[in-house]
């Protein structure tokens, strides 16, 4: 798929060009569930095409995420505002049944406009990345992913032997106007969403930091804001041989963790 499909923005604060506010909302609890629901599981592949890149003052670590729904139903985000007098849109989550029926759950998760000339919508901190030092990560992350909002959609097949999984892709779009009071991003049974190394955003800034040895992590939905039938696979990580020079470096995979 092309590198820019789409550029997610560099942050939650508003900026006059660049992002509109994610306002910060206390988490909700996760909802019990219904027998009959058919529920997604949001999976994470091993982060890959990992790359050191060498930009203006800064050293950059490269790589491509992908998010799969490994679940029984689709994963779908809703977003509505009341006008666009309110900048962002609440969000909540439609999970269906196997009678076609559906409920809808309310979310902490905003969505919000990209002003960095990229025509679509974005749901913040849906994923999130992070570099530990090895051979012990800490509890707080050495450094973070720049990337904070994200538009997802069937983008890849992945896994289509599942049950319910679609032949082709449902989901196409993150919506198209910045005066639209509602849209919806979702993934179907066994599709996933790319984000290529080489989207804008798509780095952790790993400036100063020495050669040696360290875990890359990355993670869906790592707040808890939304339902699905397992969330222990949310999460996957790479260590890597990090080697650092004054214009760049490289980067090398010695080990894998779990993975889609």
């Amino acid at each position: 798929m092309p590198l820019m499909r789409r550029t997610p923005a560099a942050a939650l604060l508003a900026a006059a060009v660049l992002a509109l506010s994610i306002a910060a909302v206390p988490l909700l609890p996760a909802a019990a569930g219904s027998p009959g629901d058919r529920l997604p599981d949001l999976a994470m592949a091993h982060p890959r095409d990992l790359r050191v890149q060498h930009s203006g003052n800064a050293i950059l670590l490269r790589f491509t995420t992908q998010i799969a729904n490994l679940g029984a139903g689709a994963f779908e985000l809703r977003g509505s505002r009341p006008d666009t007098a309110e900048p962002g849109m609440a969000v909540v989550q439609r999970i269906y049944d196997g009678a076609g029926e559906h409920r809808d759950r309310d979310t902490a998760a905003r969505m919000f406009w990209s002003g960095d000339g990229h025509t679509h919508w974005h749901v913040g901190n849906l994923l999130s990345s992070r570099i530990d030092r090895l051979p012990e990560p800490s509890q707080s992350p050495l450094r973070t992913g720049a990337k904070q909002g994200f538009c997802f959609y069937d983008t890849d097949a992945f896994r289509l032997s599942l049950p319910g999984a679609p032949s082709s892709a449902v989901y196409r779009t993150c919506g198209t106007s910045p005066s639209q009071l509602t849209t919806t991003m979702g993934l179907s049974v066994g599709w996933s969403d790319v984000y290529p190394w080489g989207i804008a955003y798509q780095w952790i800034d790993v400036t100063g930091l020495p050669s040696g040895r360290y875990r890359l992590t990355v993670a869906a939905d790592p707040s808890g804001w939304f339902e699905e039938a397992d969330a222990l696979d949310n999460t996957s990580w790479v260590d890597i041989d990090l080697r650092m020079r004054r214009n760049g470096g490289s980067v090398k995979v010695v080990a894998r963790g779990p993975g889609a």
